[in-house]
């Protein structure tokens, strides 16, 4: 007997365990939900316009994102992007499997809501010799609408070392610019994107002594408001990037 007044026997227990088991199970009762993990996406903070320089640099004292910045890996929890600031430069170590495309939505990402007209400009060290592999600027709308501008190897067209812009307007997906209509094999350089209205043009330069030069132009239907900043893309073998620094100006008059 136990302290209920049942002869609590392995038999008994055996059948008690089986009516749970049903009733559990019974087609009366509704299916439960199973919770599914997902990434929690930060929560965009206000957009700002730029109406004067602004540099944001990587301090390697500096242990927050600079204000309005934040940095987005969509697969943090499962194939995270190391990162640190540890030389004063951002260096993204990018695993395998990072990319931003229909397909794959998995591209780390250091943006900052803006609106109106802008130019971002940064400098990236990055030697890509692998398909696929991309580091530079992002404009970027939502998943459906976006702007890739990036020293890349291989991609969508064809190609191997060089600069790239891609684009993604809702169901159409393209490159604007392969290796093959620009190539280099600077493994540094600086790349630039100015806004007006609704033309994004892209520029890039050896060094902050060279001339700006166009890469390409892409014609959007993008809202006045979206984020921009900086990507990072690796479908090859593991690679690193480092970005010296972002500046951002007013759009050109």
């Amino acid at each position: 007997m136990d302290k209920t007044g049942l002869n609590f026997t392995p038999k008994l227990a055996a059948c008690v365990l089986a009516a749970v088991l049903a009733t559990g199970c019974s087609s009366n009762e509704m299916p439960k939900k199973t919770a599914v993990a997902t990434e929690k996406m930060p929560i965009p903070p206000a957009a700002e316009k730029v109406e004067k320089p602004v540099n944001v640099s990587f301090s390697t004292y500096s242990k927050e994102w600079p204000v309005g910045w934040q940095w987005i890996d969509p697969a943090e929890r499962t194939l995270p992007t190391p990162k640190n600031v540890n030389k004063g430069v951002l260096t993204v170590t990018i695993p395998t499997g990072k990319d931003l495309r229909p397909d794959n939505l998995t591209a780390p990402r250091y943006v900052k809501p803006i609106t109106g007209d802008f130019q971002i400009e940064t400098r990236v060290a990055f030697a890509p010799k692998e398909n696929y592999q991309g580091a530079g600027l992002l404009v970027y709308v939502d998943d459906n609408r976006f702007l890739r501008f990036e020293r890349a190897y291989g991609g969508v067209g064809g190609g191997a070392d060089g600069l790239r812009i891609d684009a993604r307007d809702r169901q159409d997906y393209k490159p604007v610019l392969t290796p093959d209509d620009m190539p280099t094999e600077l493994a540094e350089l600086d790349m630039k994107i100015v806004r007006s209205g609704s033309t994004f043009t892209a520029y890039w330069r050896e060094n902050e002594d060279g001339t700006w030069r166009e890469a390409g132009q892409y014609e959007s239907d993008f809202p006045a408001t979206v984020q921009a900043g900086l990507i990072a893309c690796n479908t090859a073998r593991e690679i690193v990037a480092e970005f010296a620094y972002i500046r951002l100006l007013p759009g050109l008059q």
